[in-house]
């Protein structure tokens, strides 16, 4: 009972700050803005690449939702989420904590399931709303979403491991940001096994489940391995975490 009134007290502070934090503010625009760019942009350049180079870009589709909006997704919400956790750290939220019947672990299920959540849903909706989405994928979005948003607590814990402070935590961002929203774009151009040597990045199994999916191959195993792996990485990097702040 503790723990649910704790919990709602956290969504309820959550909410009153979207209002005065920027960073805050940007987790519910910058959707809109990339799926607007995406959707505009995209069969633009299919157009001009057909008729100057003879170029076929829509069998790329996959690989453009995949960098703008699937990595993008996982990359911004773990990045919040991070920045929310350092904000926490320096207002010493964490150390009071200590002496309430709230254990830490339970603020950080809040986050993780807040990230998995938002995280799903802009999967889904972005995709959606690009207008470039092949038909029939949503129902296979739902577990890639949440894939991703698993990916997203990875991130976010990646974060405030290298981190102290928010200062630091922009650091550890952009360190982090070309490992997560680039780097696992690359296997798309590797036709053969070897695309597998990029699973090390946690957010590539969400990518390649996506990638097969639209290719209408068997996702599922690229998905229940990623939630292994995705699970091994963060377990060691939560317990860091409860130890550093306790």
């Amino acid at each position: 009972m503790v723990a649910t009134r704790a919990l709602v007290a956290f969504g309820r502070n959550d909410i009153r700050g979207t209002y005065r934090d920027p960073l805050l503010i940007m987790i519910v625009v910058a959707p809109v803005i990339w799926t607007t760019g995406v959707a505009l942009l995209t069969p633009r350049f299919t157009s001009m690449l057909a008729d100057r180079n003879g170029f076929d870009l829509v069998p790329y589709y996959p690989l453009i939702l995949t960098a703008f909006l699937l990595l993008t997704s996982i990359i911004i919400v773990g990045g919040l989420a991070a920045f929310l956790v350092l904000d926490e750290v320096d207002a010493g939220t964490l150390t009071a904590l200590q002496v309430t019947p709230v254990p830490l672990s339970a603020l950080f299920i809040y986050r993780a399931a807040t990230v998995m959540v938002v995280t799903t849903v802009y999967v889904i909706a972005t995709m959606s709303f690009s207008g470039i989405l092949e038909p029939g994928l949503v129902p296979a979005l739902i577990p890639i979403g949440l894939l991703s948003g698993l990916s997203a607590v990875v991130s976010l814990l990646l974060i405030v491991a290298l981190a102290g402070n928010k200062i630091q935590g922009l650091a550890a961002l952009r360190a982090l940001g070309m490992l997560i929203a680039g780097l696992p774009c690359l296997p798309w151009f590797i036709d053969s096994g070897w695309n597998l040597a990029f699973g090390v990045l946690p957010p590539y199994w969400a990518a390649k489940a996506f990638w097969v999916a639209s290719d209408h191959g068997t996702w599922w195993p690229y998905l229940l391995a990623g939630v292994v792996y995705n699970v091994a990485v963060a377990l060691p990097l939560f317990r860091r975490f409860v130890a550093k702040n306790t």
